[in-house]
């Protein structure tokens, strides 16, 4: 079986097993005073620092959460349920948040406006799903209170101009003042850090979250990176867990083996990342010499790993099961999307309505993906469409 599906989840590094499974062994609750809290506390926090040298910030703006949907369900929600602790109900605020985010984000809007009133400003993409940074400067309002655009798509993997954004959105800052309404710049890195360096501080992000199975980490786990003088009111209520901010006992398996995920991905990112530039490079190049798909995005400005492909004869779905069938794991958009219509919704922004409507495949590499393997695929979808 070949597995071209590292958007969905990445195969667990052997490391990061070993040291979850070590741990699982473990007795004991990290809040604990005894020896045995104590010796679970030291691996948690440890594992903090390891997420946090990854993407460069301070230790203590690190918190650990179940994995990005819910992070990124907390932080939509927390935010601006603060925002109204602070201002009322009468204050305006408005979201400006990207036309092809993670479904994690677009289902919470509809709940941000029913909720708390919010007004969802939509940020729309090129044919090859990037954000312009003359709209987002055009579609800001004084009563803009969060800019939300996910760092690389996890369907097609356009790469966004982050840094750009970053710094409009400081320099807006700095004109409001200190009395104006604050402003911060979220995105989610889940598809952008296992190849890119993903630093928040550097490039004017205040808020991130990532995912520990899209770094060869485990399911279930995740971590939010929480400017310092930011407050969100928390989600999860009921402990003093993660400073307050995430009630519950921690999955402190999960997050030793976030860290170690986290400590080998610093290490090998480059060679990691130069292995995938490669293997999309030739798969990229294979696909465009088959005159029935169609490759979309821009090389220049998507993440290596994640081309979509569509076929001018079979619907996504079709072709995903036929290729299943023939032993190779793609997807037909994205896995949290499965079941329904909602990659539709996304494809919408960027694609022709017949591709939209029909959909593609998401073909996604990774460190454990070889020449051989691309090659396998490039044949045997030859002879498939």
């Amino acid at each position: 079986m070949i597995y071209l599906d590292y958007a969905a989840s990445n195969p667990m590094d052997p490391r990061v097993h070993e040291a979850l499974v070590e741990v699982l062994a473990w007795t004991g609750n990290p809040s604990s005073v005894h020896a045995f809290g104590r010796k679970l506390r030291i691996a948690l926090d440890d594992a903090r620092s390891a997420v946090a040298k990854l993407i460069d910030v301070p230790a203590n703006d690190v918190f650990f959460t179940s994995g990005a949907t819910e992070g990124n369900n907390t932080v939509l929600l927390g935010y601006f349920r603060r925002l109204r602790e602070l201002y009322g109900s009468d204050r305006e605020l408005r979201l400006l948040v990207s036309a092809i985010e993670h479904s994690s984000v677009r289902v919470n809007l509809g709940r941000l406006e029913a909720e708390l009133g919010v007004i969802i400003d939509k940020l729309p993409v090129d044919g090859d799903g990037v954000v312009d940074i003359k709209r987002v400067g055009n579609l800001l309002r004084d009563s803009t209170a969060m800019v939300c655009v996910m760092w690389a798509n996890n369907i097609i993997g356009s790469l966004q101009p982050i840094a750009e954004i970053g710094r409009l959105i400081s320099a807006i800052r700095q004109e409001r003042g200190s009395n104006g309404l604050p402003l911060v710049f979220m995105s989610d890195a889940v598809q952008a850090l296992r190849t890119e360096s993903v630093k928040p501080r550097e490039f004017g992000v205040d808020i991130l979250t990532l995912s520990g199975h899209k770094i060869y980490g485990p399911r279930g786990v995740g971590a939010v990176y929480i400017r310092s003088d930011l407050e969100l009111a928390p989600l999860i209520i009921g402990g003093e867990q993660e400073a307050g901010w995430r009630a519950g006992t921690e999955n402190v398996a999960g997050i030793v083996g976030l860290g170690q995920a986290a400590t080998n991905l610093l290490a090998e990112r480059s060679v990691d990342r130069a292995k995938v530039v490669d293997l999309t490079q030739r798969l990229r190049t294979g696909l465009r010499e088959q005159s029935e798909l169609v490759v979309i995005g821009d090389t220049a400005r998507s993440v290596p790993g994640i081309l979509y492909v569509a076929s001018t004869k079979l619907s996504g779905e079709i072709l995903t099961l036929k290729l299943d069938a023939a032993g190779i794991a793609v997807s037909s958009g994205s896995a949290c999307d499965a079941g329904t219509r909602k990659s539709a919704s996304v494809l919408q922004e960027i694609c022709s309505s017949q591709i939209a409507r029909h959909g593609g495949l998401r073909l996604s590499l990774g460190r454990f993906n070889t020449q051989k393997e691309v090659q396998s695929v490039l044949q045997i979808l030859s002879t498939l469409v």
